[in-house]
């Protein structure tokens, strides 16, 4: 019977916050579905975004220590063991180890100048995201002004009517507010999700300049793989 009880009282609470978000999303008025949208947009794109900078998709540690192996020592064994690393690590490092490799019949600049195009294009790639976060940052915002705009003139509409508007004048009060929340409520995270991913992408590139400006000296210098 206890639990039983329990399992009543659980399912009482669950329906009681859902007629809550319920209640909560129609007093927002019309601008309130658009602000759930970007905020569901947001989640989207920063889970993508989250997936894109996965550090072994971009520069794996175990790539990393062979090539360093590699620049260090220069014989066969290290070379192996970086080819096998190349081919167990599929990145953007490896992608750019691939650029040096397939032109090593090339000039040192022609090389050194086909990693850095190669390199901007696949961090502009990382950044596929970014755009879509700035948009729902400047947005988000916008739409819970207007839904306030909107709430105040129903309020001031009202003013002097009588009491027979008294209704209409609270809920323009709790559109005003509930959609001013939420615009911000969207855009605060949204604009910590582009500070963090900027950071850790010029983290990234930072890296990699490091490990190619070394692996590129290195192959130069006649240790051909």
């Amino acid at each position: 019977m206890t639990t039983i009880t329990k399992v009543a009282q659980a399912a009482a609470v669950d329906e009681s916050f859902l007629d809550n978000i319920i209640s909560f999303i129609d007093k927002g008025g019309v601008f309130i579905y658009f602000i759930i949208l970007c905020s569901i947009a947001m989640i989207a794109v920063m889970f993508y975004q989250a997936m894109l900078l996965v550090r072994q998709k971009v520069i794996p540690d175990s790539l990393v220590h062979s090539m360093n192996a590699y620049v260090s020592q220069g014989d066969e064994e290290s070379t192996q063991t970086l080819n096998n690393s190349r081919k167990a690590n599929p990145s953007v490092l490896q992608k750019l180890c691939d650029v040096v490799l397939e032109r090593h019949d090339r000039k040192d600049v022609e090389i050194q100048e086909a990693v850095q195009v190669s390199a901007r294009e696949e961090i502009h790639k990382l950044q596929v995201g970014i755009p879509f976060l700035e948009v729902i940052i400047a947005i988000a915002p916008l739409l819970g002004l207007l839904g306030t705009a909107t709430g105040l003139f129903t309020v001031f509409e009202g003013v002097g009517a009588g009491e027979e508007k008294y209704e209409e004048m609270a809920r323009g009060i709790s559109e005003a507010l509930i959609t001013t929340v939420s615009g911000l409520a969207v855009a605060v995270p949204a604009v910590i999700a582009h500070g963090y991913f900027n950071r850790k992408i010029d983290s990234y590139s930072a890296r990699l300049e490091v490990v190619m400006d070394k692996f590129v000296g290195a192959y130069s210098n006649g240790r051909n793989l």
